[in-house]
C-alpha cells in the first residue's frame, strides 16, 4: 500500500487512490480518517466520481459489433508505420484468452474497486463524521451510488450477464469494509453482488430524496433514478424500470432536439462553432462523471481513438463498407436511415459522426469509407464525455414496456419511441402499433434503436451484446506483412465465454483465492 499525502486542511485518504489500485492484496499503511462530513464528501469527490472511468474502459469498444478494421488498409504494402493501436488492441478485439500483452493491460478491474473502496470509506465513516445531518445524508447516498455503480460495471464487465446466469454462478468479489486487508478475496456470486447493487441504489435513493443538487458534476436524486432505472432493465424487472425512469422522465423530461443538425465536426477546424452533442448546455445530461480530456483532445475522444490523423493511420473503423461482415446483419452505420448526400432523416448519423464525404483534406484521402465517432469533442473547454442523460431512459422504457407486453405496453413502447426520435429524425412519422407485425419485432426495433442512440456511450453497446443473447459476431482483421491483402477474421461464437472478461493477469497472479473466468484460445477462421 503505498503512502497516503495530505489533501486540503486534513490527511485524507488520498492513498486510497493509489493504494486501491492494489488493494486486494496489499494491506494499507497508518491511514489519518477525516473527522467531518465535508472531508468525506471532499475525498469523495476527489477520489472517485468516475474522473477516469473512459480511460479506464474505452478498449471495450473493440470488442463489440459497432467497430470494424479498416477495409481500405489491405492498400497498403507495408505496415511498418501503423499506429501502436492495431498491436495495443489487436487481442482485445479479436477476443484472445488473454487481451492484455506489451502495449495494453487492463486497468478497469482495480480502477472500479478503487471506486468501491472510497465509497466504504464514506459509508463507513459517515455516522460519526462531524456534520449536518442533511449534509451526512447527501454524502450517503452519494457514495452508496459510488458502490452501486461500480459493482454495476465490475459484474457486467468480469461475470456473466444476469440474464444469462445463475444466481449460485460466480461474480466478483464483494467488499464492503473500508479497512485495505491482506488476504485474497473470494469471487461473490450473481445473487450476491446484484443484491449488493439493488441495495445501494434504494439506500441512495433514500438519502437523496429531497435534496436540492442541480450541478450536472454531482451525484443527484436523478442520476440515481437513472441508475436505477439502468440496473432493474439489465435485471429484467421490469416494473421497477418503469417506475425508477417514469419517475426520473416526471422531474427531467429534456431531449437536445438535434433534427436540423447536419454536421459533426473537431473545434480544431475551421468550423470550430458547431457544438457537438454531449456537452454543457445540452438539457438531457443528468450527471457528468469524467472531464479529462488530454492535452492534445484526440487522445480521449473515440474520434481520436479509433482514428489516427496523417500517415500512421489507425485501422480500426466504425461500421463497415459494403462488404457486409455479417450475414443477414446490418451494420451500425446502416442503422441509421439517412440521405448524407440531402442530409435528411436520422440526424443522428449526420451529426455524431465525422462522414466519408466531409473528408476533403489530404490527410483523409486515404480513409474514404471511415466513420468516425464525435458524440464529443476534446478540444472543447466546454466538453462533457461521458455522462448519465435523458436519451437513456426513453430507450430503456421502450424496452422495458415492450419486453413486460402486458395490455396496453406495447403502445407506451411506442409512445416512448416516437417521443425520442422526433427529436433526432427529420423529416419524421410517427410509429404506430401497425408497423410491428409481433411482440418480437417490436422488442428487437427497441433493441436497434438502443444501439443507434447509446453508441460509443459507457460500454452500452458490449453490455447489450451479452444480455441480448450474446449473438455471433465476426471481426475481421489484418495482420499486415508484406502481402498488403492479408485479412482473416476472427468468430465471438454464440453464448461465447469471452464474452466474460478475465480478470487482470497481476490481479490473478497475486489472488490466490480468485477463481479465473475460462476464455477460450482463439485463433483466425
Amino acid at each position: 500500500m503505498k503512502a497516503i499525502y495530505k489533501k486540503w486542511i486534513v490527511v485524507m485518504l488520498s492513498g486510497i487512490v493509489l493504494g486501491c489500485d492494489d488493494f486486494l492484496e496489499r494491506s494499507a499503511q497508518n491511514l489519518i480518517v477525516p473527522q467531518t462530513v465535508d472531508h468525506y464528501i471532499e475525498l469523495l469527490q476527489g477520489d472517485a466520481y468516475f474522473k477516469d472511468l473512459y480511460a479506464k474502459t474505452r478498449w471495450i469498444q473493440f470488442m463489440t459489433d459497432d467497430v470494424e478494421f479498416q477495409e481500405g488498409y489491405s492498400r497498403y504494402p507495408d505496415y511498418a508505420y501503423l499506429a501502436d493501436n492495431i498491436e495495443t488492441y489487436g487481442d482485445v478485439y479479436t477476443w484472445q484468452s488473454e487481451i492484455e500483452n506489451e502495449d495494453f493491460t487492463d486497468g478497469a478491474y482495480l480502477y472500479l474497486y478503487k471506486q468501491v473502496k472510497v465509497a466504504n470509506i464514506c459509508i463507513n465513516g459517515a455516522s460519526t463524521a462531524e456534520g449536518e445531518d442533511k449534509d451526512r445524508e447527501i454524502l450517503l447516498g452519494q457514495a452508496y451510488f459510488t458502490r452501486a455503480m461500480a459493482y454495476f460495471y465490475l459484474a457486467n464487465l468480469y461475470a456473466q450477464a444476469y440474464n444469462e446466469a445463475s444466481p449460485s454462478d460466480p461474480c466478483v468479489p464483494l467488499v464492503l469494509e473500508a479497512e485495505i486487508n491482506e488476504y485474497s478475496y473470494d469471487r461473490a456470486t450473481i445473487e450476491q453482488i446484484w443484491g449488493q447493487i439493488t441495495s445501494d441504489i434504494q439506500n441512495a435513493l433514500i438519502n437523496l430524496k429531497d435534496k436540492t443538487i442541480v450541478e450536472v458534476y454531482t451525484i443527484s436524486y436523478d442520476a440515481v433514478l437513472a441508475l436505477a432505472t439502468r440496473v432493474y432493465l439489465f435485471m429484467e424487472d421490469w416494473d421497477n424500470a418503469i417506475k425508477y425512469g417514469e419517475e426520473l422522465l416526471a422531474r427531467k423530461p429534456d431531449l437536445l432536439d438535434i433534427s436540423n443538425e447536419t454536421k459533426a465536426a473537431p473545434s480544431t477546424t475551421a468550423e470550430a462553432t458547431i457544438s457537438n452533442f454531449i456537452r454543457i448546455d445540452n438539457p438531457e445530461i443528468i450527471w457528468n462523471f469524467n472531464t479529462a480530456p488530454s492535452s492534445s483532445g484526440s487522445g480521449n475522444t473515440y474520434y481520436g481513438l479509433i482514428y489516427a490523423y496523417g500517415t500512421a493511420y489507425l485501422g480500426y473503423w466504425l461500421g463497415v463498407s459494403s462488404q457486409s461482415v455479417y450475414a443477414g446483419q446490418q451494420t451500425l452505420i446502416e442503422m441509421y436511415d439517412a440521405d448524407e448526400t440531402a442530409l435528411t432523416g436520422d440526424r443522428r448519423l449526420l451529426y455524431w459522426f465525422i462522414l466519408p464525404s466531409r473528408k476533403t483534406s489530404s490527410t483523409y484521402v486515404n480513409n474514404y469509407n471511415t466513420y468516425r465517432s464525435l458524440k464529443y469533442d476534446t478540444y472543447d473547454k466546454n466538453v462533457l464525455m461521458q455522462c448519465l442523460r435523458t436519451g437513456e431512459i426513453y430507450v430503456s422504457l421502450a424496452e422495458a414496456y415492450a419486453r413486460r407486453n402486458e395490455a396496453g405496453d406495447d403502445a407506451k413502447a411506442v409512445e416512448y419511441l416516437n417521443a425520442l426520435r422526433m427529436k433526432r429524425i427529420n423529416p419524421y412519422t410517427d410509429l404506430t402499433l401497425s408497423d410491428f407485425v409481433t411482440n418480437e419485432e417490436l422488442v428487437q426495433f427497441c433493441w436497434d434503436e438502443r444501439r443507434r442512440e447509446l453508441c460509443f456511450e459507457e460500454c452500452h453497446r458490449w453490455w447489450d451484446m451479452r444480455r441480448q443473447g450474446q449473438k455471433k459476431v465476426v471481426h475481421r482483421y489484418n495482420y499486415g506483412g508484406t502481402s498488403g491483402n492479408s485479412f482473416v477474421t476472427f468468430t465471438l461464437a454464440e453464448k461465447d465465454p469471452a464474452y466474460i472478461l478475465n480478470f487482470p493477469l497481476d490481479e490473478r497472479n497475486q489472488s490466490p483465492n480468485l477463481e479465473p473466468n475460462s476464455r477460450p484460445m482463439r485463433a483466425e477462421d
